[in-house]
């Protein structure tokens, strides 16, 4: 991956002809994602343009089959890359998640609106299913719950693709750290840490905002994924301070793949202790004391 990113550094030639090349392939887009990222955080957002441009066409050809995957992901990489290059600052860069998250939002509820009704559909067929089973009348339920499962599907959908957004930045930071600055990008990554207030709120944004105002929830999982970075951050650290290896981090991804509705909220909650308690310069001064 190094060897993609000094070539994309050679000139615009070479970063257009890149970024293009992978904007052409629905599932790789995220790489022209990070080659457009990379521009911007290293030569500003004019270059990055004349490479987004480019990138854009298939994207767009592609949003024109139906599939937004592709725009989405290089307009939000390319915009917080702009945030993270103006702000030098990873607390600030995800927190721009929120409104990109309401952006993407709108985007899918308008131009995309028969495939949320198709999954939500899925998802209301199956709950009715689970319902009978259980010997339950599931009319009203299932009726009353359509808008909130439409919400959510939405929600959901808006979060992978925020995912896709943050996985181009991180490896166009990477990228340039690697270019650049070598070691940087680990020292930045591990010092992610959200202020206190800002960690509450999105909790309590989180676990309020639905109950009281339904549609919010298309913004509860872009809400989250602030707190998961840090909290993903904060273990990264903890293994780095006390020397445990790559096996340790290996075993949590595994775990937050396949036991995600477990370990993705202790991770968003370990977050928020981090915030109010600092765990790393307390299990530094540990280690230093014993």
């Amino acid at each position: 991956m190094r060897a993609l990113a000094e070539l994309a550094m050679r000139g615009p030639r070479q970063a257009i002809a890149l970024a293009t090349v992978f904007a052409c392939i629905p599932m790789l887009f995220w790489v022209s994602a990070a080659i457009i990222g990379l521009v911007v955080l290293r030569r500003g957002v004019g270059e990055g343009l004349k490479i987004f441009a480019w990138a854009a066409l298939p994207a767009i050809a592609w949003a024109g089959m139906g599939q937004f995957s592709s725009i989405i992901g290089l307009t939000i990489t390319a915009v917080l890359a702009l945030v993270l290059r103006q702000t030098v600052s990873w607390p600030k860069t995800l927190l721009a998640l929120l409104p990109a998250g309401a952006i993407i939002a709108l985007t899918l509820a308008q131009l995309a609106p028969q495939q949320i009704a198709l999954v939500s559909e899925l998802v209301i067929t199956f709950v009715r299913d689970y319902l009978s089973q259980a010997g339950q009348n599931p009319d009203d339920l299932v009726e009353a719950m359509k808008p909130l499962v439409q919400y959510g599907v939405i929600g959901v959908v808006t979060w992978f693709n925020l995912i896709s957004c943050i996985l181009g930045l991180v490896l166009a930071r990477s990228w340039q750290s690697q270019l650049y600055n070598p070691g940087g990008f680990r020292d930045e990554f591990h010092r992610i840490r959200l202020p206190v207030a800002v960690a509450l709120g999105l909790l309590a944004f989180t676990v309020l905002a639905a109950t009281f105002v339904p549609f919010l929830l298309v913004l509860v999982p872009a809400a989250t994924l602030p707190l998961l970075l840090a909290g993903l951050s904060l273990v990264h650290a903890l293994v780095r301070l006390r020397k445990l290896g790559n096996f340790w981090l290996t075993g949590l991804y595994i775990l937050l793949i396949l036991v995600t509705q477990l370990a993705y909220p202790v991770i968003v909650l370990t977050a928020c202790l981090d915030s109010v308690f600092d765990l790393r310069t307390r299990a530094a001064n540990r280690l230093h004391r014993g």
